[in-house]
């Protein structure tokens, strides 16, 4: 499929409705110097597009892919992550060709296409996925910090976990009072240090249980019938990076190169992802954890992984809130300027302090020990119908061609059944729970 013309719509991305606004327009200057690290507009080469577009779908997400692997099953989870990497690569090549006919960002497609209520309903989900994000992303600090907590307090620690929701919310805040999304450059790079060293170090520890251990780890199954919907929600959480394709294509020299740098990188992209859960799942069983870090042992290496992947979701959070963050603030205050009255930046500013508290909240309510659903759960409401049932809706309104719009109306289908589906399931999870195994503190071993 053509794909002459492309628009930012990474999952750091806030559409304005009005395309003159110059807060829109150093916004989406903004977002562009981070993802791309600076690379200016039309320079980039097909192999560093690829580098940046595999940077950007690698991250955060991928630590809870071995628990997926669980909900799904190994034989049935490396089924559906292919499939899912297919569907979803062609979901975003279809709003990319959309947008070389409308131009506009995600909202204002929908702005053109069906009006301004179909508008608000993509800032509405992209409102929630990206708060969902950080909710999850604060169950996965308070969790690895009060295992921090543990080994050095000798299983005393000073309080619960879960409290420590609120003291990455207290870092988390400050830097949301940020103005430019420019200036948090060095925290997407620190965070991508992190994350990186952490990823290396899931593969040195799950290689060496399976060495320890003599094999596989307990009740390992193919198929998992009760918990795959959980699974799917928890894929299309990691895919979600997949938005980032249209901020590497405006940074290419040749963009026409943009299809196969898209389909080696999610080959690429989907063997890492298959890699993790494969290989986090047979290390650890059924005994794996909601992030796989917390199955490390105890000692000074894993307290490391822990606490960098914990400070790298820290700075990374107030990336993730900016749209939420830019589109309230808009809501609510328009175009008025904290720079012509105290009163407005006070305001801005205590907006900005609210969010992550609701965040913030929501996590304290939810707890990380339904921290793998509540991951699934942020998938499937917010995620999946930015990834599927607006591109086929979009592309079904331009499109002439009717195989085309045959597809359009699958995609669309697709989405929805799946979404009622999945939601089924994660809500049955919440209902009746799985047993919960019994957590064991440890020590810190020297």
């Amino acid at each position: 499929m053509a794909t002459p013309d492309y628009e930012v719509t990474s999952k750091y991305k806030v559409e304005s409705g009005h395309q003159e606004d110059h807060a829109s327009i150093d916004f989406e200057k903004s977002v562009h110097e981070i993802q791309i690290e600076h690379v200016p507009e039309g320079t980039a080469s097909a192999t560093k597009a690829l580098f940046v577009l595999l940077k950007a779908f690698v991250g955060t997400g991928v630590i809870f892919l071995p628990n997926s692997f669980k909900n799904g099953g190994l034989g049935l989870s490396i089924g559906l992550m292919c499939i899912l990497a297919i569907i979803c690569t062609y979901a975003f090549q279809l709003l990319v060709w959309v947008h070389s006919r409308t131009g506009g960002s995600y909202g204002e497609m929908g702005r053109q296409l069906f009006g301004r209520v179909c508008y608000w309903f993509v800032q509405f989900f992209l409102i929630v996925s990206q708060m969902g994000f950080v909710a999850s992303y604060l169950m996965f600090i308070s969790q690895n910090i009060g295992m921090i907590a543990e080994a050095f307090s000798h299983c005393n620690p000073p309080f619960e976990s879960k409290y420590w929701i609120w003291v990455a919310c207290g870092f988390i805040i400050p830097i949301c009072w940020v103005r430019k999304l420019a200036r948090l450059s060095w925290a997407a790079i620190i965070a991508d240090v992190f994350i990186l060293f952490g990823i290396v170090c899931c593969l040195y520890y799950t290689g060496d249980e399976i060495q320890r251990n003599g094999g596989p780890g307990p009740n390992i199954v193919a198929v998992n019938q009760r918990d795959f919907g959980l699974m799917i929600g928890t894929a299309v959480f990691s895919f979600e990076g997949i938005g980032m394709v249209v901020s590497v294509i405006e940074s290419m020299k040749h963009p026409e190169k943009f299809p196969k740098v898209l389909n080696i990188g999610m080959v690429i992209i989907t063997t890492i992802f298959i890699l993790i859960g494969t290989i986090g799942y047979i290390a650890y069983g059924e005994n794996i954890e909601a992030s796989i870090v917390s199955n490390f042992r105890t000692e000074p290496l894993s307290i490391t992984v822990q606490l960098l992947y914990s400070l790298a979701m820290i700075l990374t959070s107030p990336i993730m809130l900016w749209p939420p963050l830019t589109i309230i603030e808009r809501a609510i205050f328009g175009k008025r300027s904290g720079r012509v009255a105290l009163k407005w930046k006070f305001g801005k500013s205590f907006v900005r302090s609210i969010i992550p508290v609701v965040c913030a909240a929501v996590s304290f309510g939810v707890g990380a020990d339904n921290l793998d659903k509540f991951v699934s759960l942020v998938g499937i409401v917010a995620c999946m119908p930015l990834c599927f049932i607006f591109p086929g809706m979009f592309h079904f309104k331009l499109s002439k061609n009717i195989y085309l719009r045959a597809l359009d109306v699958l995609l669309m289908a697709w989405g929805i059944g799946i979404i009622v589906y999945t939601l089924y399931v994660n809500v049955s999870s919440w209902i009746d729970p799985a047993p919960a195994s019994p957590h064991v503190c440890s020590p810190m071993n020297y």
